[in-house]
């Protein structure tokens, strides 16, 4: 027969008062599954955390970190590892809370200065992260520039003027050359004039809802040339 082996007494714990806090902070931040409770010592605590002792000492006199028995006069100290464990993740979620409230306010507050939206991706880039973001804007505008994939904006409105030109001038040249070429009646070449009118009226609204027209130009008037 194979002999049975024992399983070691878990040692009794020291009776301490619980209060609300503490009770909250446990039913929050339990001991890991499989960990049982113990009354430690500092070296023993810090060994758990992977701390120093001076680092315990100091949450214990400092942060706050609760404790069974304090030390001293021949006493060593006695910390609750499942009240430690609970205290050290709560202190730990509100340090996590304070760097995502803190880095939303700095990133809210460089935007501002950028005069960007907080939810512009370029709100939370550092200030070398930016340049290299222009600098890549740059040279893919210079390259699509070259694969003619991006036409200056100078060319563009150039282009449509001519074309504007084009169409006013034919729109009212119109009615007198349908007069001549169809013998057209006078109330009849009035229709074509009012038809004609009202195509380059709404031109003109189209250019000037799209705001066009506040391009860095000195200031025409759109029905007499029709720059955009």
């Amino acid at each position: 027969m194979v002999p049975e082996v024992s399983q070691p007494e878990t040692p009794e714990l020291m009776p301490v008062e619980v209060d609300d806090a503490m009770r909250d902070l446990l039913s929050r931040f339990p001991l890991p599954h499989g960990v049982e409770d113990a009354d430690c010592s500092q070296e023993e605590i810090a060994q758990a955390f992977n701390m120093s002792v001076n680092t315990v000492a100091t949450w214990i006199k400092q942060g706050g970190m609760p404790v069974v028995q304090h030390g001293g006069n021949g006493r060593r100290y006695i910390i609750r590892l499942s009240h430690c464990w609970a205290w050290r993740k709560a202190m730990e979620a509100q340090e996590d809370t304070r760097d995502r409230h803190n880095k939303a306010q700095i990133t809210a507050l460089q935007a501002s200065f950028l005069g960007l939206e907080v939810t512009d991706p370029r709100a939370e880039m550092t200030p070398q992260q930016r340049r290299e973001a222009a600098m890549a804007d740059i040279a893919w505008s210079k390259a699509a520039h070259m694969r003619r994939q991006l036409v200056p904006l100078g060319d563009v409105v150039n282009l449509l003027e001519s074309l504007f030109q084009i169409v006013r001038d034919g729109v009212e040249a119109m009615p007198d050359r349908l007069e001549r070429e169809l013998s057209l009646k006078p109330d009849q070449v009035s229709a074509v004039v009012r038809v004609g009118d009202d195509v380059l009226r709404a031109m003109t609204e189209a250019v000037e809802e799209a705001e066009l027209k506040e391009r860095d130009v000195p200031d025409v008037d759109v029905q007499e040339r029709w720059l955009i």
